[in-house]
């Protein structure tokens, strides 16, 4: 992402190594800080601690699920509004359990990767628009 200063940070909350290898190696490709976390209970304070602009994250996690991880996020004040790109096998679960709540994306598993790298660009633009 040129233009923004220093490379953005993303969380990447997926417990598949390989999958979240192909998204960690996606993000640094597009100019990206990738910072893996592999439990659904570390995700908010890997979001605090690292300055996240976006948080991709799967639905079936260890600790906490993506759905309990999204409402632990969205009621911290300071992370309310972060970007969410959901990017899970079961879009249509994902897609049911947050509806009406606050804005997200959800991409499914498999997925394309220049089709993530899009989606990725767009919500950082949004949101550091929206900053």
């Amino acid at each position: 992402m040129s233009g923004t200063g220093a490379r953005p940070a993303v969380v990447v909350a997926e417990d598949d190594d390989d999958i979240a290898s192909l998204v960690a190696e996606t993000l640094r490709a597009d100019g990206i800080d990738p910072v893996l976390v592999s439990n659904g209970a570390l995700v908010v304070d890997a979001v605090i601690d690292s300055g996240a602009r976006l948080l991709i994250l799967d639905v079936q996690l260890p600790g906490a699920s993506g759905i309990d991880v999204y409402d632990l996020v969205r009621n911290q004040p300071a992370l309310a509004n972060i970007p969410v790109l959901f990017v899970t096998a079961n879009p249509e679960l994902a897609r049911g359990t947050i509806r009406g709540r606050a804005p997200r994306e959800v991409m499914a598993k498999p997925f394309d990767v220049g089709a993530l790298a899009d989606k990725v660009r767009e919500l950082l633009r949004a949101e550091i628009a929206a900053a």
